[in-house]
């Protein structure tokens, strides 16, 4: 072999490998992306590198799958060998890997719960566990970083959109806090009640997934034919924090973010009331956290530390 085709098998990964090995062994293009947790097009592109890089088809469709050319029959086994070798590797860096592999954890959150769990994973006996925590708030970028490597994991609403991610559900919060100036009129009453504070101006923290186009709130006004005199929208909390305090609004907040709030003075926080909250969200799907990482072999996290996260935010979301 030439030093020019040794230099393209040397630039082949580990990833382009294994789609050639389970299609080789499936007929299945399609089945190597779900087994890899991939989309389709990826695979796509995988397999045209290996085609060129060997200078054969590899593959030929034929009515029962993808069948392999005579070069691939010989690479088979080769292949197989060097899988199972990078395998081997993987196994004994996960087994040697305590802690975390990178000084820092990158993780992007939501804003609805993104000071709470920053408190929580701050804790020292955590700390000594994770290490240093960079909470970055959740965007419209944030699954891709993900993917890209440049965050670890994402706690968000909703699953991920891309294939190539996981998500698991932690859990719904189960229940919902109201926060305005402490002189706001909606306090006048001693009871909330949503016909109530709908007469006054009311400001959305946006959570990308779950009320970024339509919050319960404006789809609980539609429907009792109230109009509130104005709707703004927050993307931070620190925007959010401010609105409140200069411009006579209200709004919703989760329950674990609202202890944080209660030691400052300007700032008044009340859990709505159960059937309050009832009516609030009425038909709606109440939101769902989920945890968005790449695929095992692919985080920098332990297991413990993964564990720790979980707890923490099943703790906070529980409040």
């Amino acid at each position: 072999m030439d030093i020019k085709a040794l230099k393209k098998i040397s630039e082949l990964d580990v990833f382009s490998l294994l789609v050639f090995k389970i299609i080789y062994e499936t007929g299945f293009a399609n089945l190597a992306a779900k087994e890899l947790s991939v989309s389709a097009p990826k695979i796509s592109r995988c397999l045209t590198s290996l085609r060129l890089t060997f200078d054969d088809e590899l593959f030929y469709r034929r009515q029962q799958g993808l069948k392999p050319t005579a070069l691939a029959e010989h690479l088979y086994l080769p292949i197989c060998e060097f899988c199972e070798s990078a395998s081997n590797i993987e196994r004994i860096a996960c087994a040697g890997n305590k802690t975390n592999s990178s000084n820092v954890l990158n993780i992007a959150v939501t804003p609805i719960i993104m000071t709470s769990l920053a408190m929580s994973l701050g804790r020292e006996e955590v700390m000594d566990v994770l290490g240093k925590v960079r909470v970055h708030l959740w965007n419209e970028n944030s699954e891709e970083k993900i993917h890209q490597g440049d965050i670890d994991l994402g706690i968000n609403f909703g699953a991920a959109c891309a294939t190539e991610l996981e998500s698991e559900i932690i859990g719904v919060s189960e229940s919902t806090s109201i926060a305005a100036r402490r002189n706001h009129p909606i306090w006048e009453s001693g009871h909330i009640s949503l016909e109530d504070i709908a007469n006054h101006p009311f400001l959305i923290l946006e959570g990308k997934g779950f009320n970024d186009k339509l919050d319960p709130f404006q789809i609980y006004c539609r429907q009792s034919g109230i109009e509130p005199p104005s709707i703004s929208r927050a993307t931070s909390i620190s925007e959010w924090f401010c609105h409140l305090l200069t411009m006579r609004s209200f709004s919703f907040m989760s329950t674990a973010e609202s202890h944080i709030l209660a030691n400052i003075e300007e700032i008044r926080v009340e859990k709505l009331p159960a059937y309050e909250r009832q009516k609030l969200v009425g038909k709606c799907l109440v939101p769902e956290y989920n945890l968005i990482e790449r695929s095992t072999p692919y985080r920098r996290y332990c297991e413990k530390s993964r564990a720790i996260i979980v707890e923490s935010l099943k703790q906070i979301i529980s409040l």
